[in-house]
């Protein structure tokens, strides 16, 4: 499984990244938005786990990005700025989930989880399921 990290914070960054590394995961971190088209457009990701806030771009860029480069590919957004706006638009605008910040370990591997198995279990799609609500007819 390979994830792609985009966080401006360093130290948040590398963190997640060795804790992921340690659960067996494929990791590679981008700083920015601008290292983010790099990495994507160069390499392969199955979950893209992207800050709101990266200096030279949002988490909506990334995920656009993403669905471009790599429609199959999950998506969770991160941010320590989760007014229930943000993470409506987020979902609606294909985010499998958002993380509202400070989160656990936990709360990480289970979000990362869950959208990987939705994905998996979908079958008959190839984009990774999100958390919208289905409307009813």
């Amino acid at each position: 499984m390979r994830i792609l990290i985009v966080e401006d914070n360093a130290v948040f960054r590398e963190t997640v990244r060795d804790l992921l590394r340690d659960l067996g995961y494929k990791v590679r971190g981008a700083r920015s938005y601008s290292k983010a088209v790099k990495r994507l457009t160069h390499h392969k990701f199955d979950l893209v786990l992207s800050d709101m806030d990266i200096g030279d771009g949002t988490g909506f860029d990334v995920l656009q990005l993403t669905r471009q480069t790599h429609p199959e590919a999950c998506i969770v957004l991160m941010s320590g700025d989760a007014d229930p706006q943000t993470v409506q638009l987020a979902l609606e605008s294909g985010a499998a989930r958002f993380l509202p910040k400070p989160f656990s370990l936990q709360a990480l591997i289970e979000a990362i989880e869950a959208a990987l198995n939705e994905a998996a279990q979908s079958g008959d799609s190839t984009e990774c399921p999100t958390d919208t609500p289905q409307e009813q007819a």
